[in-house]
């Protein structure tokens, strides 16, 4: 990965963090904007579902994708997107325009994410992690953003995220990482067996699929266990962003001290420390110092598991669409699952219920290691 790939992905992962968490706080200004007889809410379902769109298109095109090409279009038609939602006169303009944003957001985060974890050898896992945060960071001062000019034009927005996303196009050079012969991942003595989307990858695509609904639910559930243990809703709700503080900081400090260990050794290192965290966090009046420990535990989970899976699958952009589509199933289910097992319960039921997940998730991270020897 050449210096000016690296520092152009930064700077489009800020912007799509500034862009795509400046959608939910936008949408009192665009029921201002374009009357309260729209459903406003769709815009955030359209801008996601582009994105699915592009995740399983990259998947299903496969070798037949033009990877040294796509990150430059898919940066022109995220730019195109937004810059569309900025001139758009009426919702329908306005809402297709986010479909296609989505579109370029989605395709961008995919393939920026495969060609950082093939890009920089024994330091991709590092880089991953900083890449994500990165966008963390963004997803932090989207709303701020949208704060400031929501009561001007709230449209002024997606035309700031078109203008900085242009600068970015030294972005394209990071299409020959993609392009390239796919390196070994591991130390292991069938590192050089190339991994294929089937039952090789089974192991990758469960724990995605129960890490991102865990670290969904954690999400979701925090601030209703810490209602119950007493706090107010508004400081419940204030205290429950320790977690996603605790994940951005995770992803730049962990992976950084355990840069010369495996990926193998510490994704199940990550999820022992993150299940004792939950733990804690079934103790009366700990949950709001075990949450942020639990998410800077985890954070380098998932960032971890892609440098993994893209570094010995033959196809790494398709093994990386798919281990995506997995964790948006999880995303979807392992909340409800949650909120099943553990919705009506007291205080202490939902941190064990999470803690439950976690250690299934440590299950299958032992079982993927000892599959990958």
């Amino acid at each position: 990965m050449v210096r000016s790939a690296a520092v152009s992905a930064f700077g489009v992962f800020l912007v799509l963090g500034v862009l795509t968490a400046s959608l939910g706080a936008s949408l009192p200004f665009l029921r201002e904007r374009f009357g309260a007889e729209h459903e406003v809410g769709r815009v955030v379902s359209a801008y996601n579902l582009g994105a699915l769109a592009a995740t399983v298109g990259i998947g299903l095109l496969g070798r037949r994708l033009n990877v040294r090409a796509a990150p430059p279009v898919l940066l022109a038609v995220f730019a195109a997107g937004a810059a569309g939602m900025a001139a758009s006169p009426g919702w329908t303009a306005y809402l297709g325009c986010a479909a296609v944003t989505g579109i370029g957001y989605g395709g961008l985060a995919l393939t920026l994410n495969t060609a950082f974890a093939r890009g920089f050898a024994g330091n991709s896992v590092v880089m991953v992690n900083r890449l994500n945060a990165v966008f963390g960071i963004g997803a932090m001062l989207g709303p701020l953003a949208a704060g400031a000019v929501g009561h001007t034009d709230i449209r002024l927005l997606a035309l700031a995220a078109a203008v900085c996303a242009l600068p970015c196009f030294l972005v394209g050079r990071a299409g020959a990482v993609l392009a390239a012969a796919p390196a070994k991942a591991d130390a292991g003595p069938r590192d050089g067996r190339r991994a294929r989307i089937g039952l090789e990858l089974l192991p990758f695509l469960l724990v995605g699929l129960v890490y991102a609904g865990m670290e969904t639910s954690i999400g979701t559930w925090q601030s209703t266990q810490l209602v119950r243990d007493g706090w107010s809703t508004q400081a419940a709700t204030t205290a429950a962003a320790g977690f996603w503080a605790g994940m951005a900081v995770g992803r730049l400090v962990v992976p950084q001290l355990t840069r010369r260990i495996p990926g193998r050794t510490t994704l199940p290192a990550y999820l022992a420390a993150g299940l004792g965290a939950l733990a804690l966090a079934a103790v009366p009046h700990l949950a709001v110092v075990a949450y942020p420990l639990a998410g800077l535990a985890l954070a380098p989970v998932l960032p971890t598991l892609i440098a993994w899976v893209s570094g010995v699958a033959e196809v790494p952009q398709q093994a990386t669409s798919v281990l995506t589509l997995c964790c948006m199933l999880g995303n979807a289910v392992v909340p409800a699952v949650v909120g099943a097992l553990g919705g009506s319960g007291g205080a202490t039921v939902i941190p064990l219920v999470l803690a439950g997940a976690c250690l299934l998730c440590l299950g299958l991270a032992v079982w993927l290691r000892a599959a990958r020897r």
